[in-house]
């Protein structure tokens, strides 16, 4: 018997921002339910298992007093030095910010997820401005299988950089629409080659 699951993560956008951040978890591929008051929706991660208590997101508008600090907070943080040293670093290597995870279970929809936000975030897509996107293609040289399908796909170029681990995908999608209070800020997309499961990883 399983003894605790994730159960969910609360993101509240900010106000003027719901169609955005609506289009972006869809684009991660949740499924969204219209089950609370207007602006409220449950994302579910995997709509085939779902139990609307396990596995998903809450995505609601930011309270007025929410957004008032935030507002507060962003104007000091725009004038602070160790602020501007944090935010480079976090563009830089996206693994060093607070954050949440998605595991993807096939490549494919890894991929698919991508080229669609790629799509949104371009100049005139709808996430344009509010989101970015930094991926770290599978560690070559380790297995010959790996490297073949990272050759043949669609969305890694071959010159971005390696992830953290041996056998793994890591895509870290940054944005600024759910507020600088919430790890949400920065999502990551995980997609693990079967080697990965073979021993316990090491990260660098």
């Amino acid at each position: 018997m399983t003894t605790r699951t994730l159960g969910h993560l609360a993101l509240y956008y900010v106000p003027g921002l719901e169609d955005p951040a609506r289009r972006l978890l869809r684009n991660l591929g949740f499924t969204l339910v219209e089950n609370g008051p207007p602006g409220f929706a449950s994302a579910l991660l995997d709509e085939a298992t779902a139990n609307h208590h396990d596995n998903l997101m809450y995505l609601a508008r930011m309270t007025d007093a929410h957004w008032a600090l935030e507002q507060e907070l962003q104007d000091r943080l725009n004038s602070s030095n160790a602020a501007t040293s944090y935010r480079k670093l976090i563009t830089e290597w996206p693994e060093a910010a607070p954050h949440v995870g998605v595991k993807f279970q096939t490549l494919e929809t890894l991929e698919a997820a991508v080229s669609t936000l790629e799509r949104d975030i371009a100049p005139g897509g709808i996430l344009h401005g509010h989101v970015q996107l930094t991926k770290f293609r599978a560690r070559p040289d380790l297995d010959a299988d790996v490297d073949a399908r990272m050759a043949k796909s669609p969305v890694f170029a071959g010159d971005e950089r390696p992830a953290f681990g041996n056998h793994i995908i890591q895509c870290f999608v940054r944005t600024d629409m759910f507020g600088a209070l919430s790890s949400a800020s920065t999502i990551e997309l995980d997609y693990a080659f079967a080697p990965f499961f073979e021993e316990i990883p090491t990260y660098r």
